[in-house]
């Protein structure tokens, strides 16, 4: 009976723990603020085609992805561009697939976020926005 009630502890810990199977936020801590901004980028990407393809289970299936190195990013990143990146990326993992069409339509806040994902994320590199100095 010790070893059963030994076993169960252990898995149950086990199961606790997270495991190191890499997908843990604290394992992806030691991600720098480039490396989370791409990584949330990508996600956000796959994302924002899926929603063109009119496939919003799949685009919320990659913003929840995105969430991960959203966090990431805002932690290590101090920036207000970060923060704002990480909200609009919870936005849309939390919109339930159903109401995207209608958002997308009427939704103030779905175009504020769109500005963001879009001005962050769309070219494929973080968007520099420091005014050109006069020649």
């Amino acid at each position: 009976m010790r070893i059963f009630f030994a076993a169960s502890l252990l898995l149950l810990l086990a199961a606790c723990s997270g495991g190191a199977d890499g997908d843990e936020p604290s394992a992806q801590k030691t991600l720098s603020s480039t490396d989370a901004m791409e990584q949330t980028c990508a996600e956000v990407r796959a994302g924002i085609d899926d929603f063109n393809r009119q496939d919003y289970p799949s685009t919320v299936r990659h913003f929840e992805k995105a969430k991960v190195t959203a966090k990431i990013y805002a932690e290590v990143n101090p920036e207000p561009d970060a923060d704002a990146l990480l909200d609009a990326v919870e936005y849309y993992a939390n919109l339930a697939p159903s109401k995207y069409p209608e958002a997308a339509r009427s939704s103030e806040n779905f175009a504020r976020n769109k500005a963001i994902t879009l001005g962050q994320c769309a070219s494929g590199e973080p968007i520099d926005e420091t005014p050109p100095t006069a020649v």
